[in-house]
């Protein structure tokens, strides 16, 4: 299992405005509901099932089909785990604070299908969602504060 976290300061010095827990989990609450305008190669959602703590949700990243189902554990966590998909595992988007205040981590789990684990392949396909996970991580942070400019969180 090709397991890594990757972790961004929210509200480095000269960004504004600053976001606080309040607006940050709202923003990943709207990014799990509509993940497109926070994840560049995402296609499409949709929500299929919901539960007390969650969904069930239909992905299109890159061409790829996946489901997943979301367990929120405000206002800290949302796990996403694969049911469907050509990966199993899991992904974490988990704000904590640190010395230098807000962070986000994502932590991601994944099996590649038909892929050895501990591989050169594995390696390169980790590598590869590594690279993705933090353009996401970068592109989220960066839309959550657009909304709050735009008045939409």
């Amino acid at each position: 299992m090709y397991t890594v976290s990757i972790s961004m300061e929210v509200n480095p010095p000269g960004v504004t405005p600053m976001l606080t827990l309040d607006k940050l989990w709202q923003g990943l609450e709207t990014k799990a509901e509509d993940p497109v305008p926070f994840v560049p190669g995402m296609e499409s959602c949709q929500v299929i099932e919901r539960m007390d703590d969650g969904f069930l949700r239909e992905v299109v990243v890159r061409g790829r089909t996946f489901r997943e189902i979301l367990t929120f554990t405000p206002p800290v966590q949302i796990r996403f785990d694969r049911v469907e998909g050509e990966e199993s595992g899991w992904i974490m988007n988990t704000l904590s604070e640190g010395p230098l205040g807000y962070l986000l981590t994502y932590t991601i789990a994944l099996n590649f299908m038909g892929v050895w684990p501990g591989s050169e392949e594995e390696k390169a396909k980790g590598d590869e969602v590594l690279f993705n996970y933090a353009n996401a991580l970068r592109q989220t942070i960066e839309t959550i504060r657009a909304q709050v400019v735009e008045g939409k969180l």
